[in-house]
């Protein structure tokens, strides 16, 4: 059932800043886009929002000067094309007069040209028909750090400050430029009680039921926040505790026999398959090199460094191409090989990047994972589809499914591979249990060792670790940690893996494109389903 909020209205003052020769500078919110052109707001900017409204919320922005000029005064004698590729603005949200988040905006955002030019700007924070402006995403991080948890029904006051900084080794900081409040309402609609206890489990599971203790109440509180959408686009969760069925939670219409999209999830699986093709004799090893599949002198940019990407490299997301999907202009960025019509194509014309060596330095390349189902597809009598049938999905019980399809009708193997939550859950707990479903050994337990290894390094705004396409992190609960070996895909879907405690934790959802979407899967699982089945206290709301 679809769940609305229903809100109220405050009023509040907004606060304006002048400069000494009394040129205007303000910050102001407003429910539509903003004039630019009027000196003054005549009276339509807004002192109150309802989150949940139909309305845009709008910042117009002008601190009486360029960014650029800003810069300049904070970092007198650099360059301004310097200062524009190491500072920019700092957004500080207060609510009710304490700091509760903070972001200074990565060096890219912003047009070029409206850092160079003395003019207002309007920053949309809160729109339904837009995606992607790094505005409506920084407005996610701070609802999903701190938003969520302080909005309700009582009214509070929003404070925005902004100032600039510039980071040439170390950070520094500009004094606040402008600051604006806002009273912000949030007012949750009444839901029926029945809907937040933990959902009965329905015969035919494919599972045993666990029959252990947990603490429900935490699950209600989760449930709570997904029903009233604090949690935006929960498909389905499920927990399995010491291999036995604890939780199977469907929400936003989705039900057991749904098949999710799980987007880069299944990546996963492209590394497992890889492993069950060494084992049955079809590659040699993951030492193997490009070199020996393609000829690569017949595509684009060849070279030795191109010859010696190994198979070990593409698992591990540490090839040399010139391919980083983190980086729109990247030439390897997965983006500019979808429109093409041959993937292959495409991956193996790339150039090498001059500064990575194979093996050495992590960037997210999902070109890479596809090139290893082509060259399965390639080795494999009959393709990798009907193998992946035999060897893997009938031996899980998995008999319902949907690849994803490159131009050429192969399955792609980068993503988009679709299953029920349930089968996502089988997947993991056969890793959880070092390669073995049912008594049989369906995965070398030597492949999976090999896939949970710390192998490469992740980026400091990632900490953790990156094996044979899993990720790695550590969750502190109650000052214990706990190494989590996960699949990740856009949207916020994971399967997570608990090996010390024997549990596998299913999300999947469908907030594609969002950046609080990863964050908000992590918060579930840290908040609620990792101290509900550890039996230990309520997450604080």
């Amino acid at each position: 059932m679809k769940q609305f909020l229903f809100l109220t209205v405050f009023t509040a003052s907004i606060s304006l800043c002048f400069t000494a020769n009394a040129q205007l500078k303000t910050l102001e919110f407003f429910d539509h886009r903003p004039n630019l052109t009027d000196t003054l707001s005549k009276n339509s900017a807004i002192a109150s929002y309802n989150i949940g409204s139909n309305q845009d919320l709008y910042l117009k922005l002008n601190t009486g000067n360029s960014l650029a000029e800003e810069l300049e005064k904070l970092a007198p004698g650099l360059p301004i094309d310097s200062a524009l590729k190491i500072g920019n603005f700092r957004f500080s949200f207060l609510i009710d007069g304490k700091p509760v988040y903070k972001e200074d905006l990565h060096p890219g955002a912003i047009l070029l040209e409206d850092k160079m030019v003395g003019k207002p700007l309007s920053v949309v924070l809160i729109s339904g028909n837009r995606s992607g402006l790094w505005s409506l995403n920084m407005w996610d991080r701070f609802m999903i750090n701190s938003g969520i948890s302080l909005f309700g029904q009582a009214p509070k006051k929003l404070t925005i400050q902004i100032g600039v900084y510039i980071d040439s080794g170390h950070r520094v900081y500009s004094p606040i430029l402008l600051g604006a409040d806002i009273i912000v309402t949030r007012i949750l609609p009444p839901i029926d009680a029945k809907l937040i206890r933990p959902q009965p489990i329905k015969p035919e599971s494919g599972w045993p039921l666990y029959s252990g203790k947990y603490n429900q109440e935490l699950i209600v509180q989760l449930n709570t926040k997904i029903l009233d959408q604090s949690y935006k686009k929960i498909n389905s969760i499920v927990v399995v505790k010491k291999g036995a069925l604890l939780l199977e939670e469907y929400f936003n219409g989705s039900s057991r026999e749904s098949l999710h999209d799980p987007r880069s999830v299944s990546k996963s699986f492209t590394g497992t398959l890889l492993g069950l093709a060494i084992r049955d004799g079809y590659l040699k090893s993951e030492q193997q090199k490009l070199g020996e599949f393609y000829n690569l002198e017949q595509f684009e940019h060849p070279s030795a460094k191109k010859d010696s990407v190994k198979l070990i490299d593409l698992l591990t997301m540490s090839a040399a191409f010139d391919g980083n999907d983190d980086v729109m202009e990247s030439p390897g960025n997965e983006e500019h090989m979808y429109p093409t019509a041959d993937y292959v194509k495409f991956a193996l014309d790339l150039p090498m990047a001059v500064d990575k060596q194979n093996g050495k330095q992590w960037s997210y390349f999902t070109v890479g994972t596809m090139l290893l189902g082509d060259i399965m597809d390639k080795v494999i009598p009959g393709g990798l589809e009907p193998y992946a049938k035999k060897k893997l999905f009938d031996p899980l019980g998995i008999d319902s499914l949907q690849w994803a399809r490159t131009p050429m009708g192969k399955p792609f193997t980068g993503g988009g591979l679709r299953l029920k939550a349930l089968d996502f859950a089988k997947f993991g707990q056969l890793y959880c249990n070092g390669g073995l479903w049912k008594g049989e050994q369906i995965v070398p337990k030597s492949w999976v060792n090999k896939s949970f290894r710390h192998l490469q390094n992740l980026p400091a705004d990632r900490p953790g670790f990156y094996g044979f396409l899993f990720w790695n992190k550590i969750f502190k609960i109650n000052g214990e940690n706990l190494e989590a070996w996960y699949s990740s895909g856009n949207g916020g879907n994971k399967i997570y893996i608990f090996k010390q405690i024997d549990l596998v934790v299913v999300v999947n959802a469908s907030a594609y494109g969002t950046s609080f979407a990863h964050q908000q899967a992590d918060q579930i699982l840290e908040k609620y389903i990792l101290p509900a089945v550890l039996n230990t206290s309520p997450a604080v709301n």
